[in-house]
């Protein structure tokens, strides 16, 4: 049996209000254009902004569609939003995820999660945001993974999300804007847990990191569009490069991961332009 070769692009953050960030991706869509791979995975912040500007979601969609590829995408928080307890509420033009943010994104992209078999893999895309968000949707999404769980069979596992599930154990139970909310994370012991998992593969930090945790390879995956200095985000091991990655799942259950990226590729820092991209509202 072949194994599986993935492309995973992240962070495009587009927008037509600016034409920042545009250079990295108009270069990306001829490596999407070109890709021989069995799938390509797009792990959220497809948009600069959707939860406060809906013509984000058109452009982007149309944008990433010249490649002429089938694209399996996540919502990250500046598609969907922020987790409520980090956030001002949609009301008063804060970042907090809600169910009119998430039924835009729906209109635009579908469903928020997914499972693709291939191979001798499963492979299962959620929606971090949701996780210890308190809406209903989350413990329907709970009960989905508990489902595709109960099926897996003889299957090796792969997880995609925006936000990492941990940095680096699931033990820190401090709520950071950096991964999933450590309360909604214990619903996800079984997951986290389970004996064919191998592999979660992440975006939103915008550093490309490779580490383990028992069996299961934690990949972070930078963003196509900038990064950031320790200013904005911490220091947690990663690569601050702009870049992809290739994933090739085997059919042992070994992982193998690849960073990439082109030469020519822009490495902006977000610090240079944050008000003009991010204005305060």
């Amino acid at each position: 049996m072949n194994p599986v070769r993935i492309l995973q692009l992240s962070d495009t953050h587009l927008s037509p209000r600016t034409h920042r960030f545009h250079e990295n991706n108009e270069m990306m869509i001829d490596v999407l254009k070109a890709s021989d791979h069995d799938l390509i995975i797009h792990t959220g912040d497809i948009s600069l902004d959707g939860i406060r500007f809906e013509e984000d979601y058109p452009f982007c969609r149309e944008f990433l569609s010249r490649a002429g590829k089938t694209i399996h995408y996540l919502p990250g928080n500046h598609d969907v939003g922020d987790n409520p307890r980090l956030s001002q509420p949609e009301t008063v033009m804060g970042s907090a995820i809600s169910p009119t943010r998430l039924d835009r994104y729906r209109r635009y992209y579908g469903d928020d999660r997914w499972v693709i078999d291939s191979g001798n893999w499963r492979l299962l895309g959620i929606n971090s945001l949701r996780v210890g968000s308190g809406l209903d949707g989350e413990s329907q999404q709970n009960e989905w993974i508990e489902r595709q769980l109960a099926t897996l069979g003889d299957r090796h596992l792969a997880l995609f999300s925006h936000q990492p599930l941990f940095v680096d154990t699931p033990d820190n139970t401090e709520l950071t804007y950096w991964t999933v909310d450590p309360v909604g994370r214990e619903k996800l012991a079984g997951l986290i847990g389970h004996p064919r998992l191998r592999l979660i593969a992440s975006g939103h930090l915008h550093q490309q990191r490779s580490r383990s945790y028992g069996n299961i390879q934690l990949e972070w995956c930078s963003s196509i569009a900038f990064t950031t200095r320790e200013e904005l985000v911490p220091e947690m091991g990663g690569t601050r490069q702009v870049g992809y990655l290739e994933h090739v799942l085997h059919e042992d259950g070994r992982v193998d991961t690849k960073p990439l990226a082109l030469s020519a590729f822009v490495n902006s820092y977000l610090d240079d332009c944050l008000l003009e991209v991010y204005p305060k509202y």
